[in-house]
């Protein structure tokens, strides 16, 4: 992965900018939304007209990096996908063309889940700051939380590049069982495909089960704290929201996390192909 990184750091500098940018207005929002209210409480519009500047400001990031995003990496994968190909004119139908969609998932992950990667990880830090100077106790309760996936995701990691490992191996023979011709070895193939995608389904699913029961005991926890401890309508809706964005940052790095490891693994068996 460092390949790409390095190769087009240009353009992953442009879009990783946007992609922080656009993050850091997401993660203001609970707070000016909370801000917002306390003020028409008190009979101002200044938060109401904070919120939407930040709204149309957030917006107008959005869009731009969308449109940068879809001609970077497109120009990206035309050119290393060209180089791969010929690189690898010794190899089979078969292997050519499972790594050439191979190469294409990797692409896309920078184009549509590094921008949410991205912006899980300035979510989680930036959430768990601002949830810091709004209740100490709901703080330490979110690093418990923390703590508690992180260990969880690291003690089934190898697992999950194993299966990765076996599910790659099968797409890279997929082209030369279909043009065999023999019923047997492709039915043979299929059901090696589906093994492995039902061992990291299986997998997948397990850890997000015990995961989210560590986020409902955070969240009830945080609702009983927040109600308990806060005066101001506004900063306890701020906090429960902020809350919920950090256990849906939680949630959603532990997948990112399992589909890096799938492309380390892809990564490796191009990284001869596309050269450093």
């Amino acid at each position: 992965m460092r390949v790409f990184l390095k190769r087009f750091a240009g353009r992953f500098a442009l879009t990783f900018t946007l992609v922080v940018l656009e993050a850091a207005g997401w993660v203001l929002f609970p707070l000016v939304i909370g801000r917002a209210i306390d003020s028409v409480l008190a009979d101002s519009a200044r938060g109401l007209y904070e919120l939407a500047i930040l709204g149309v400001a957030t917006m107008g990031i959005a869009v731009v990096r969308r449109l940068v995003d879809s001609r970077a990496y497109g120009g990206i994968y035309a050119t290393l996908g060209e180089e791969m190909v010929a690189a690898a004119e010794g190899s089979s139908t078969s292997t050519r063309t499972a790594r050439l969609g191979m190469l294409r998932e990797i692409v896309e992950f920078f184009e549509n889940s590094m921008p949410g990667l991205i912006n899980s990880m300035l979510g989680l830090v930036g959430t768990v700051v601002i949830v810091a100077t709004l209740n100490f106790r709901v703080f330490l309760g979110c690093l418990v939380a923390a703590a508690a996936t992180v260990t969880l995701y690291a003690l089934t990691g190898r697992l999950t590049t194993r299966y990765n490992q076996g599910l790659n191996d099968e797409h890279e023979r997929q082209v030369d069982a279909v043009d065999s011709g023999d019923p047997g070895r492709l039915g043979e193939h299929l059901r090696a495909m589906m093994r492995w995608n039902i061992r990291l389904s299986d997998l997948e699913a397990a850890n997000f089960g015990i995961n989210w029961v560590f986020m409902v005991a955070l969240l009830v926890f945080a609702v009983s704290a927040a109600v308990t401890e806060t005066p101001e309508y506004g900063a306890i809706f701020a906090l429960v929201m902020y809350v919920f964005q950090f256990m849906e940052s939680v949630m959603l790095l532990p997948l990112f996390y399992q589909q890096w490891l799938r492309l380390r693994e892809i990564s490796g068996r191009l990284a001869s192909a596309v050269g450093s």
